[in-house]
């Protein structure tokens, strides 16, 4: 009886273990303590005519997918913004599975008429890109890289 409860002691501590190295059960790096959920659509407006999630090279759009845009491994991404005047803009690429990593965040200045913001390439993986003026939220792009 008293070996069944160590094996079941041993069992569980391999499985905890295991499941907290997978990084599933802790939530993914976030871009700021008030930065997420909806974004602030008359702060966008005061700022840009439009902005688009693009293909650095074609600049074209990805696929429409479940999860947002779909771009292939390789693609180089890139926001491709029609700003109303000179705004810093801070892109955030923000992982959306268990214990992601951040592997983008920068701010740039854009000046006012068409531009771009160069994301660069990712891995293969599920993301929301969070594009912030001021400490505020002002634009959701969900992609996924194949």
């Amino acid at each position: 009886m008293v070996t069944q409860r160590k094996a079941m002691v041993i069992w569980i501590a391999f499985m905890v273990i295991t499941a907290l190295a997978c990084g599933s059960f802790a939530p993914p790096e976030s871009c700021g303590e008030n930065i997420g959920g909806t974004a602030d659509e008359v702060k966008f407006a005061q700022y840009f005519e439009s902005m688009e999630l693009v293909n650095q090279s074609t600049g074209q759009p990805g696929q429409e997918g479940e999860e947002g845009m779909e771009f292939a491994k390789g693609d180089t991404l890139a926001i491709r913004v029609a700003s109303k005047s000179e705004v810093a803009v801070r892109a955030c690429v923000q992982s959306r599975t268990g214990g992601g990593k951040i592997p983008f965040d920068q701010t740039q200045t854009l000046s006012q008429g068409q531009g771009t913001f160069s994301i660069g390439t990712l891995e293969p993986g599920s993301y929301v890109i969070r594009v912030i003026v001021n400490d505020t939220l002002v634009k959701n792009f969900p992609f996924v890289v194949k």
